[in-house]
């Protein structure tokens, strides 16, 4: 009878992977994806700024056509008016007035107007728009029947009419606070002058 020899060399490496070898092909893995992600969230938050920059020049020019219109910029009548978005406080006085003063729909949220007609989001006969384009998710926040505009992170626009006590511009200041979740209800003039609190806004001053 023969006699089968194993080598055991052979035997040793048919075993798959030892424990270093697993952990060593996870770790890989998982900077691949981390690597992925963090392109992914780089190119995610600089379409949103791309976004919001475009948004911002439109206002921009909305404002002035509004100042060549009624001879002043507007003023929202609430300006300290708050409400959360993911979890974080934000003023929307000025979004709320942008909105109507820009669109011509309704007229509560602006300073001159005493009393005022709310926004419903229609645009009727009589109501002149003074904003090029507006399309429908830069203006309405979701969720209920609010509208306001909104920049290219889903956040309420910031406006302080020139000539005030925390106005850096004598016309207005116009800003979004971008990625920064951290300073969101900074708005004040020695606030939007530190360069640590505002470095990621996308502003006009």
């Amino acid at each position: 009878m023969k006699k089968t020899f194993i080598n055991r060399s052979l035997l040793n490496q048919s075993r798959g992977f030892t424990l270093i070898e697993l952990l060593v092909v996870i770790a890989i893995i998982a900077l691949l994806a981390a690597m992925t992600f963090g392109a992914f969230s780089y190119a995610q938050n600089a379409a949103m700024r791309n976004r919001t920059t475009a948004v911002h020049r439109a206002i921009v020019s909305g404002l002035e056509r509004y100042n060549s219109e009624f001879g002043e910029y507007p003023e929202p009548s609430s300006a300290a008016t708050t409400r959360s978005f993911n979890g974080r406080s934000y003023t929307t006085g000025g979004a709320l007035m942008l909105y109507q003063a820009l669109s011509g729909d309704g007229s509560n949220a602006i300073q001159i107007a005493a009393g005022g007609t709310p926004s419903d989001g229609r645009w009727d006969t009589g109501e002149k728009m003074l904003m090029n384009e507006m399309p429908r998710e830069i203006y309405m926040y979701q969720g209920s029947n609010i509208y306001m505009l909104l920049d290219g992170f889903s956040h309420p626009f910031q406006y302080t009419k020139g000539g005030t006590t925390d106005a850096i511009n004598p016309t207005f200041d116009l800003w979004s606070y971008g990625e920064d979740e951290a300073n969101t209800t900074a708005v004040s003039r020695t606030q939007k002058q530190d360069p640590r609190t505002s470095a990621k806004w996308i502003k006009n001053f």
